[in-house]
């Protein structure tokens, strides 16, 4: 008996083991779909609860010109994250890329689905570079005002994957807050692409420069100062006087009398004397 009982002991052992340990389940809504009913493929989802997750997303993103717009809940493997969302970036000529998502992680807490993050056109007084390039192509950036709560610049590289195919792509604009833990290696998932960033950098916008009004020429007559107005008078000429005494030499002037007039009187003696 005690050695059926020892023979026993460990079967039981691993059967306590094995339901000491199992996993808590974690059960999640899941359904995808262009509008917040959400209403293709519902269902549910089961992951594990100690690392798992529920999602629920809203996404609005424009790349080449073609919108698409989904909502969509699933379960997560892991319930941490590369990115904290809500994220907004605009990149220049219409695109952008906005997503709002919830996480949690009890039972079937993704039962709504967020509202899509809604482009602000208000400027906010700030700028960017904004540009958006695939396959190598040069990403030729021009300076865009920023606007909402869109108040940092970013600037990425990276693959962007959509189903099968993928491209290396570069993007500059106006960024929120968000952005900014992008790390390389970092992994963005959305409904239609992935983006795998191998290299990220966000930094707070430059104000717009308040540029000074125009100058034309009537404002040039109105508001710049009369030009000195310098009268150069002629330096006085010295005017001489010639005058001319009968017997004297021209060229001694006013003073040739008084050269001669000791030799008049010296003749005027000899003569009075005789």
């Amino acid at each position: 008996m005690v050695s059926f009982i020892l023979c026993l002991l460990p079967a039981l052992l691993a059967t306590t083991s094995a339901q000491t340990t199992a996993p808590a389940i974690l059960t999640c809504d899941t359904c995808f779909g262009q509008t917040e009913t959400c209403n293709f493929a519902p269902g549910t989802c089961q992951d594990n609860k100690a690392t798992g997750g529920c999602l629920s997303v809203a996404e609005d993103i424009t790349l080449g010109g073609t919108q698409n717009t989904y909502f969509y809940k699933q379960c997560l493997s892991s319930y941490k994250s590369d990115i904290e969302v809500p994220i907004s970036f605009s990149v220049g000529n219409g695109n952008y890329v906005r997503i709002n998502t919830t996480r949690c992680n009890t039972d079937n807490c993704n039962l709504a689905v967020p509202g899509v993050p809604t482009g602000s056109t208000t400027a906010n007084g700030l700028q960017c570079p904004t540009c958006f390039a695939l396959n190598f192509t040069v990403c030729n950036s021009s300076v865009t005002p920023c606007t909402g709560d869109e108040t940092y610049c970013m600037d990425f590289t990276g693959f962007l994957y959509k189903s099968s195919s993928h491209s290396p792509f570069q993007a500059k604009g106006c960024t929120t807050a968000s952005p900014q833990i992008i790390k390389p290696g970092a992994i963005l998932t959305t409904a239609l692409y992935t983006f795998d960033f191998f290299w990220g950098a966000s930094v707070p916008a430059e104000k717009i420069p308040t540029n000074p009004p125009p100058t034309t020429a009537v404002s040039l007559e109105k508001t710049s100062p009369a030009p000195n107005k310098t009268t150069t008078t002629p330096p006085a000429t010295a005017t001489t006087t010639t005058t001319t005494t009968s017997g004297g030499s021209p060229s001694l002037g006013r003073f040739s009398f008084a050269l001669y007039l000791p030799g008049l009187t010296g003749l005027l003696l000899v003569k009075l004397l005789s």
